[in-house]
C-alpha cells in the first residue's frame, strides 16, 4: 500500500471520528458569553474558558424532547448537571436561547412563545450571560459607561440534580420560595422534577433533609 494510500484512509478515519463526536455532541461552539440580540440554537454550544463545561441544547435517553442544559464537557457519559426548562421541555429542534428586550435570558419556541425564562423585573436592557469554568451559568447587567457588571441571576441559585463544587444550597426562614434544593429526576429519560428533593429546611435548628 502506497504512502498516499495509507494517508488518504487516515484521514478518512479521523473525519468519520470527528463526525461521530458532532453527531455525539454538538461541534459549534460560540465562546463563554451570550450577549444581547445573539441566540444560541439548537446544535449550538456555549463553552466555559476551560472547556469543563458547555451549556448548549439536550434529548435524555430515549426521548425525543429538547431542553436547554449544562454539562461536563469533557466527559462522555451522561452528566448533565443543570436543566433550565426541565418541567417545559420543547417537542422539536426549533428552540433558541438568547436575551430579551428587557434584558431576562430566555428560551423561545419556533412560534417565538417563551418556554423559559429567568424572569427577573427590573433588570437592565444591556445584559449578557456567561458560563463559568464551575458550571454556574450568569446573567449580567451591563453598565458600560463605568465599565461594570453586577449579578442579576445565577443557575446555582436555581439548581436541579446536582450540587457542584463551590455551590452553595441556601434556606430562608422568611421565604420559603427561596429555600434551594436538589430535586431529582423523574427519570433518566425525563428531567421534570421528581418525588426526592434535598436541602437544608430552617426549622428551629437548621436540618439536612432528604
Amino acid at each position: 500500500m502506497g504512502i498516499n494510500n495509507k494517508a488518504k484512509i487516515a484521514a478518512t478515519i479521523a473525519f468519520l471520528l470527528f463526525a461521530h463526536l458532532c453527531y455525539m455532541q454538538t461541534c459549534t461552539a460560540i465562546g463563554t458569553i451570550l450577549a444581547t440580540n445573539n441566540t444560541i440554537k439548537d446544535g449550538d454550544t456555549l463553552v466555559s474558558e476551560r472547556e469543563d463545561f458547555a451549556l448548549g441544547f439536550f434529548s435524555p435517553q430515549n426521548s425525543t424532547n429538547r431542553y436547554i442544559g449544562i454539562w461536563y464537557n469533557k466527559i462522555r457519559s451522561e452528566t448533565i448537571v443543570w436543566v433550565a426548562n426541565r418541567d417545559t421541555p420543547l417537542a422539536d429542534s426549533s428552540g433558541i436561547l438568547t436575551i430579551d428586550v428587557n434584558g431576562n435570558l430566555v428560551i423561545l419556541d419556533g412560534r417565538g412563545g417563551t418556554v423559559w425564562s429567568t424572569n427577573i423585573s427590573g433588570t437592565a436592557k444591556i445584559s449578557n450571560a456567561e458560563l463559568l469554568d464551575n458550571g454556574d451559568l450568569q446573567l449580567r447587567e451591563v453598565d458600560s459607561e463605568n465599565n461594570t457588571q453586577r449579578i442579576l441571576w445565577e443557575s446555582f441559585d436555581y439548581p436541579t440534580d446536582t450540587d457542584l463544587p463551590s455551590m452553595k444550597l441556601k434556606a430562608d426562614p422568611k421565604r420559603n420560595d427561596r429555600t434551594q434544593r436538589l430535586t431529582s429526576w423523574r427519570s433518566a429519560s425525563d428531567p421534570s422534577s421528581g418525588n426526592f428533593s434535598a436541602g437544608i429546611y430552617p426549622q428551629k435548628l437548621p436540618q439536612v433533609v432528604i
